[in-house]
Protein backbone atom coordinates (compact mmCIF):
# COMPACT_ATOMS: atom_id res chain seq x y z
CA UNK A 1 0.00 0.00 0.00
CA UNK A 2 1.76 3.59 -0.86
CA UNK A 3 2.32 5.66 2.54
CA UNK A 4 0.06 8.48 1.57
CA UNK A 5 -3.29 5.69 0.87
CA UNK A 6 -1.92 4.19 4.23
CA UNK A 7 -1.85 7.53 6.07
CA UNK A 8 -5.31 8.30 4.23
CA UNK A 9 -6.86 5.28 5.66
CA UNK A 10 -5.66 5.49 8.96
CA UNK A 11 -7.07 8.73 9.43
CA UNK A 12 -9.82 7.45 8.29
CA UNK A 13 -10.18 4.24 10.35
CA UNK A 14 -9.86 6.49 13.45
CA UNK A 15 -12.58 9.05 12.79
CA UNK A 16 -14.64 5.96 11.64
CA UNK A 17 -14.59 5.38 15.79
CA UNK A 18 -17.51 7.60 16.21
CA UNK A 19 -20.09 5.36 14.69
CA UNK A 20 -18.85 2.60 16.51
CA UNK A 21 -18.83 4.71 20.01
CA UNK A 22 -22.57 5.85 19.31
CA UNK A 23 -23.68 2.09 18.79
CA UNK A 24 -21.82 1.18 21.67
CA UNK A 25 -23.13 3.85 24.18
CA UNK A 26 -26.74 3.28 23.38
CA UNK A 27 -29.25 5.67 23.54
CA UNK A 28 -29.95 5.54 27.23
CA UNK A 29 -30.17 9.50 28.85
CA UNK A 30 -29.86 8.66 32.36
CA UNK A 31 -26.47 8.17 32.90
CA UNK A 32 -25.12 10.52 30.22
CA UNK A 33 -27.93 13.53 31.94
CA UNK A 34 -26.28 12.40 35.39
CA UNK A 35 -22.58 12.87 34.75
CA UNK A 36 -23.33 15.98 32.98
CA UNK A 37 -24.96 17.51 36.00
CA UNK A 38 -22.78 16.56 38.32
CA UNK A 39 -19.76 18.30 36.19
CA UNK A 40 -21.84 21.24 35.92
CA UNK A 41 -22.34 21.71 39.77
CA UNK A 42 -18.72 20.96 39.81
CA UNK A 43 -17.67 23.91 37.82
CA UNK A 44 -20.66 26.00 40.23
CA UNK A 45 -18.95 24.85 43.05
CA UNK A 46 -15.47 26.16 41.60
CA UNK A 47 -17.11 29.14 40.64
CA UNK A 48 -16.20 28.17 36.96
CA UNK A 49 -19.75 27.60 35.65
CA UNK A 50 -20.43 30.71 33.15
CA UNK A 51 -21.61 28.73 30.34
CA UNK A 52 -25.43 29.36 30.77
CA UNK A 53 -24.79 32.91 31.11
CA UNK A 54 -22.69 33.04 27.90
CA UNK A 55 -25.03 30.79 25.90
CA UNK A 56 -27.81 33.01 27.09
CA UNK A 57 -26.12 36.38 25.81
CA UNK A 58 -24.92 35.38 22.27
CA UNK A 59 -28.23 32.98 22.15
CA UNK A 60 -30.11 36.74 22.20
CA UNK A 61 -28.14 38.06 19.22
CA UNK A 62 -29.38 36.08 16.49
CA UNK A 63 -26.89 36.72 13.70
CA UNK A 64 -24.06 35.91 16.41
CA UNK A 65 -25.84 32.56 17.46
CA UNK A 66 -26.00 31.32 13.49
CA UNK A 67 -22.28 32.57 12.58
CA UNK A 68 -21.07 30.04 15.95
CA UNK A 69 -23.29 27.31 15.00
CA UNK A 70 -22.29 27.51 11.53
CA UNK A 71 -18.34 27.74 12.90
CA UNK A 72 -19.13 24.87 15.36
CA UNK A 73 -20.90 22.39 12.26
CA UNK A 74 -18.29 23.97 9.55
CA UNK A 75 -14.87 24.56 10.71
CA UNK A 76 -13.75 21.03 12.75
CA UNK A 77 -13.06 18.29 10.21
CA UNK A 78 -12.00 21.20 7.37
CA UNK A 79 -9.28 22.80 9.50
CA UNK A 80 -8.33 18.97 10.95
CA UNK A 81 -8.00 18.37 7.27
CA UNK A 82 -5.79 21.42 6.47
CA UNK A 83 -3.41 20.97 9.02
CA UNK A 84 -2.78 17.47 7.91
CA UNK A 85 -2.53 18.31 3.84
CA UNK A 86 -0.50 21.09 4.74
CA UNK A 87 2.10 18.96 6.38
CA UNK A 88 2.33 16.47 4.46
CA UNK A 89 2.58 18.71 1.33
CA UNK A 90 4.91 21.34 3.06
CA UNK A 91 6.21 20.13 6.08
CA UNK A 92 6.63 16.06 5.50
CA UNK A 93 9.00 16.13 8.35
CA UNK A 94 6.43 16.64 11.01
CA UNK A 95 3.40 15.07 9.23
CA UNK A 96 3.71 11.69 10.56
CA UNK A 97 3.85 12.88 14.21
CA UNK A 98 1.32 15.25 13.26
CA UNK A 99 -0.89 12.32 11.89
CA UNK A 100 0.08 10.37 14.75
CA UNK A 101 -1.07 12.72 17.57
CA UNK A 102 -4.83 13.20 15.68
CA UNK A 103 -5.15 8.99 15.42
CA UNK A 104 -4.10 8.64 19.25
CA UNK A 105 -6.27 11.70 20.30
CA UNK A 106 -9.01 10.15 18.31
CA UNK A 107 -8.74 6.64 19.68
CA UNK A 108 -8.46 8.51 23.64
CA UNK A 109 -11.15 10.24 23.33
CA UNK A 110 -13.27 7.80 22.09
CA UNK A 111 -12.03 5.74 24.91
CA UNK A 112 -13.31 7.90 27.43
CA UNK A 113 -16.64 8.67 25.43
CA UNK A 114 -17.66 5.02 25.80
CA UNK A 115 -16.79 4.30 29.74
CA UNK A 116 -17.91 7.67 30.86
CA UNK A 117 -20.34 9.34 28.13
CA UNK A 118 -21.84 12.50 29.36
CA UNK A 119 -24.81 14.75 27.83
CA UNK A 120 -23.51 18.36 26.58
CA UNK A 121 -25.16 21.15 28.31
CA UNK A 122 -27.99 21.89 25.43
CA UNK A 123 -29.12 18.54 26.07
CA UNK A 124 -29.49 18.67 30.11
CA UNK A 125 -31.42 22.00 29.03
CA UNK A 126 -33.78 20.29 27.02
CA UNK A 127 -34.70 17.79 29.86
CA UNK A 128 -33.09 15.01 27.97
CA UNK A 129 -34.80 14.70 25.42
CA UNK A 130 -32.77 13.24 21.90
CA UNK A 131 -33.85 14.01 18.87
CA UNK A 132 -33.74 11.09 15.92
CA UNK A 133 -31.99 11.50 13.44
CA UNK A 134 -29.13 10.08 11.07
CA UNK A 135 -26.48 12.61 12.64
CA UNK A 136 -26.58 10.23 16.24
CA UNK A 137 -25.90 7.17 14.33
CA UNK A 138 -22.67 8.81 13.47
CA UNK A 139 -21.77 10.64 16.44
CA UNK A 140 -23.47 10.29 19.92
CA UNK A 141 -25.60 13.19 21.65
CA UNK A 142 -23.60 11.50 25.00
CA UNK A 143 -20.22 12.38 23.31
CA UNK A 144 -19.00 15.74 25.62
CA UNK A 145 -16.65 14.92 27.25
CA UNK A 146 -13.89 15.11 26.12
CA UNK A 147 -14.81 17.67 23.26
CA UNK A 148 -13.38 16.34 19.77
CA UNK A 149 -14.05 20.07 18.58
CA UNK A 150 -11.29 21.35 21.02
CA UNK A 151 -8.70 18.64 21.16
CA UNK A 152 -8.82 18.87 17.03
CA UNK A 153 -8.29 22.47 17.50
CA UNK A 154 -5.49 22.18 19.58
CA UNK A 155 -3.70 19.80 17.70
CA UNK A 156 -4.11 21.72 14.50
CA UNK A 157 -3.30 25.00 15.94
CA UNK A 158 -0.11 24.24 17.56
CA UNK A 159 1.21 22.24 14.21
CA UNK A 160 -0.02 26.26 12.28
CA UNK A 161 1.81 27.87 15.56
CA UNK A 162 5.01 25.95 15.30
CA UNK A 163 5.12 25.47 11.40
CA UNK A 164 3.29 27.72 9.98
CA UNK A 165 5.59 29.31 6.93
CA UNK A 166 3.16 32.54 6.98
CA UNK A 167 2.25 35.25 9.79
CA UNK A 168 -0.97 34.71 9.16
CA UNK A 169 -0.43 30.93 9.01
CA UNK A 170 1.16 31.11 12.90
CA UNK A 171 -1.16 33.56 13.92
CA UNK A 172 -4.19 31.30 12.98
CA UNK A 173 -2.44 28.72 14.86
CA UNK A 174 -2.50 30.63 17.65
CA UNK A 175 -6.37 31.80 17.60
CA UNK A 176 -7.82 29.09 16.22
CA UNK A 177 -7.96 27.09 19.68
CA UNK A 178 -9.29 29.64 21.87
CA UNK A 179 -11.65 30.55 19.34
CA UNK A 180 -13.18 26.73 18.99
CA UNK A 181 -13.02 26.54 22.99
CA UNK A 182 -15.65 29.74 22.70
CA UNK A 183 -17.86 28.60 20.15
CA UNK A 184 -18.22 24.86 21.98
CA UNK A 185 -19.62 26.93 25.17
CA UNK A 186 -21.83 29.55 23.40
CA UNK A 187 -23.32 27.23 21.54
CA UNK A 188 -24.32 25.41 24.22
CA UNK A 189 -22.48 22.05 23.43
CA UNK A 190 -20.00 21.76 26.46
CA UNK A 191 -18.49 23.30 29.01
CA UNK A 192 -15.06 24.36 30.05
CA UNK A 193 -14.78 21.12 31.64
CA UNK A 194 -15.24 19.32 28.22
CA UNK A 195 -12.42 22.09 27.35
CA UNK A 196 -9.79 20.90 30.05
CA UNK A 197 -10.52 17.37 29.08
CA UNK A 198 -9.41 17.71 26.29
CA UNK A 199 -6.31 19.58 26.51
CA UNK A 200 -5.14 16.78 28.95
CA UNK A 201 -5.92 14.17 26.27
CA UNK A 202 -4.23 15.82 23.84
CA UNK A 203 -1.21 16.04 26.29
CA UNK A 204 -1.43 12.54 26.51
CA UNK A 205 -1.94 11.51 23.07
CA UNK A 206 1.54 13.60 22.02
CA UNK A 207 3.35 11.95 25.02
CA UNK A 208 2.64 8.69 23.98
CA UNK A 209 3.91 9.33 20.23
CA UNK A 210 7.09 10.95 21.50
CA UNK A 211 5.78 14.63 20.46
CA UNK A 212 6.57 16.75 17.06
CA UNK A 213 9.98 16.19 16.51
CA UNK A 214 11.14 18.13 13.95
CA UNK A 215 13.75 16.53 11.58
CA UNK A 216 15.22 18.58 9.08
CA UNK A 217 17.06 17.61 6.20
CA UNK A 218 20.21 17.50 6.99
CA UNK A 219 22.56 20.17 4.82
CA UNK A 220 25.75 19.35 3.45
CA UNK A 221 28.95 20.72 4.52
CA UNK A 222 30.53 23.06 2.34
CA UNK A 223 34.16 22.32 1.54
CA UNK A 224 37.15 24.20 2.93
CA UNK A 225 38.50 26.37 0.55
CA UNK A 226 42.09 24.59 0.97
CA UNK A 227 40.12 21.45 0.00
CA UNK A 228 38.52 23.23 -3.00
CA UNK A 229 41.65 24.49 -4.55
CA UNK A 230 43.27 20.85 -4.23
Amino acid sequence: MPPRVRDVVLVLAALALCPAAALLIGDDPVAPLARARATADAEAALGLHVEPALHAWVASHGALDLAARGFYLAAHVPVTAWALIWTACLRPDVFSRVRDVLVATQVLIVVLWVLFPTAPPWLVADTGVVPDGLVHAVQSPFAAIPSGHVAFALIAGVTFARHGDRRWLRGFGRLYPPLAVLVTVVTANHLLADAAAAAFVVGAAWALTGGVRVRRPRRTARPREADALG
